[in-house]
């Protein structure tokens, strides 16, 4: 499967960097990863600093997405279904379709056994590190030429999951890295939004995955920061832009606030 994704006109830039916009709006991303939530977070980001997205669930759609256009930049995961992200490389450079394109893979294993001109980000990674690699192995680079028009990107903000009844006390767990500006926001913010109710309804626990990275084991973290109502159940997720007080309450709705 392929999907397309363009920046919107007028955005705020999330980042504080400045970006290039008459340069990023016409660098393409090719996005390949197998997880819905975590492929569309990754768009709509790179979507939000100004650039074009083409995102693939296989590595076998992303080979196809390489013969039909080219990008200026490929960010993908590792393990796929069937074949590698590794493999999909290899094929792809064999038929001389990513020639000096730089390269991002993305894994949760320790040892890939990738070749030096690919850079190995780490699972779990920060959103900040994430574009900020990205930008950094684009500077430079001309956007190359385009053979499909991209449609719009989708909302950047996204919640994973229903909101159960509150009949017991909420359990949250912040993950984020202490390095970075984004999930020390994402500390502040939630921590604000909590001021409005009463602390035995809601327990928030933040996890510092830069100290820990195995801390995020239990709920598939991929990236920070992420949030996670854990009880009552099912467990909800909020991924990446943890800066919205109507989001944060949305997700707690259902416990009644203090005034």
């Amino acid at each position: 499967m392929e999907e397309t994704y363009r920046p919107s006109d007028g955005r705020p830039n999330p980042w504080g960097y400045q970006i290039d916009q008459d340069h990023l709006a016409q660098s393409t991303v090719l996005v390949v990863e197998d997880e819905r939530d975590i492929r569309d977070m990754m768009s709509t980001l790179l979507g939000m600093a100004g650039f074009a997205v083409v995102a693939c669930d296989t590595a076998e759609a992303a080979l196809n997405a390489l013969r039909e256009q080219e990008f200026d930049l490929i960010l993908t995961d590792y393990a796929l279904p069937r074949q590698s992200g590794l493999w999909m490389l290899k094929e792809a450079e064999s038929e001389g379709l990513i020639m000096g394109t730089p390269v991002l893979i993305v894994t949760a294993h320790p040892d890939v056994a990738a070749e030096p001109a690919y850079e190995v980000i780490q699972k779990p990674f920060d959103l900040d590190e994430l574009i900020e690699r990205v930008r950094r192995r684009m500077e430079g680079n001309g956007p190359r030429r385009r053979r499909s028009a991209m449609p719009p990107s989708p909302g950047h903000n996204q919640a994973m999951g229903g909101g159960p009844d509150c009949p017991e006390p909420v359990e949250l767990i912040l993950y984020v890295s202490s390095r970075s500006p984004r999930s020390f926001a994402a500390v502040r913010n939630i921590k604000k939004v909590l001021e409005r109710f009463n602390s035995s309804r809601v327990k928030l626990t933040v996890c510092d995955l830069s100290q820990d990275p195995n801390g995020g084991i239990e709920d598939a973290v991929t990236f920070t920061p992420t949030l996670v109502r854990k009880t009552p159940g099912p467990r909800t997720f909020i991924l990446g832009h943890i800066t919205s007080p109507e989001l944060l309450l949305e997700l707690l709705a259902d416990c009644g606030e203090m005034n």
